[in-house]
């Protein structure tokens, strides 16, 4: 009788990414245990970050690990690089990190530190660097979206956008593929570079009214964003990730996820269309 398939820990399991990670595993019949701070579900286990008393227990029996940084998470030294510390200790064979665009070089981003002891420690990886996560339109935008406007600072450049569902897809097949993805590191973006002009038109057009979209000058934006009562950090964030957008260095597309996944990666379009009644 053959030895049950060990689950993958997946961290970040109730977010944008981590339900897509969970959902394309249990499409391919791969368990999975949800390191979570609350569990609801028979496969849920309490994990907390800021907890390394909790890494073991979550860790137990597990062989593969889907890592991923919390947005409220900064010190990454104390909270996921000690985890994959602990990750060493469990015998851990595979590790694979959801990073971001352009983190090898950018000692400003957290996951830097995280790619960094990943390449210096124990724990084999792989590291997935996506583009720019076409579910701001669902999430940080939404509200404006309804109003019919984007404000946004990050001029007129194009954006390569990239979906979680497709990203959760390649997270899967690294998982379930050590061997092919191990030691890898994979820039991935969708089909799609669009200006948020470019985008606040598709927009307009698929959801039969106007949205428009106002470049917004630093200090306006944060106005914007703060008189929409968004805490001060998350403000920060946002403004100095779209700032970055403005000299166009995100706009170029890679032909990786297209590869890795033997299909065309999902569109921006696809997206809007799947999900109008969040703007309605």
């Amino acid at each position: 009788m053959a030895s049950p398939v060990a689950p993958v820990l997946i961290t970040g399991a109730t977010g944008n990414v981590g339900r897509e990670v969970t959902r394309a595993l249990r499409q391919r019949g791969t368990p999975v245990r949800l390191a979570v701070r609350e569990p609801d579900c028979a496969d849920g286990v309490r994990f907390d970050f800021d907890d390394p008393a909790s890494f073991a227990p979550a860790l137990s029996g597990v062989k593969r690990v889907f890592l991923m940084r919390p947005p409220p998470v900064l010190n990454v030294k104390r909270t996921l690089n000690r985890f994959l510390d602990a990750c060493a200790a469990e015998g851990v064979a595979h590790c694979v990190f959801l990073s971001v665009e352009g983190a090898d070089k950018n000692r400003l981003v957290p996951h830097h530190g995280v790619e960094r002891h990943l390449l210096g420690g124990r724990v084999p990886w792989t590291i997935l660097r996506p583009g720019f996560f076409v579910q701001n339109l669902s999430g940080a935008y939404r509200a404006d979206i309804r109003e019919g406007h984007l404000v946004l600072p990050a001029g007129h450049a194009k954006v390569a956008y990239v979906d979680a569902a497709d990203i959760g897809d390649v997270a899967a097949l690294a998982l379930d593929d050590r061997a092919t993805h191990l030691g890898k590191a994979y820039h991935l973006t969708g089909s799609d570079s669009l200006s948020f002009d470019e985008v606040a038109t598709m927009l307009t057009r698929i959801l039969g009214r106007p949205v428009s979209y106002r470049a917004a000058s630093l200090l306006g934006f944060w106005r914007h964003s703060r008189q929409r009562g968004i805490a001060v950090v998350p403000t920060l964030a946002y403004t100095i990730i779209h700032a970055a957008l403005r000299s166009g260095g995100g706009a170029a597309l890679d032909p990786t996820m297209a590869r890795l996944l033997g299909r065309a990666p999902r569109t921006v379009e696809q997206f809007i269309k799947n999900n109008i009644a969040l703007w309605t």
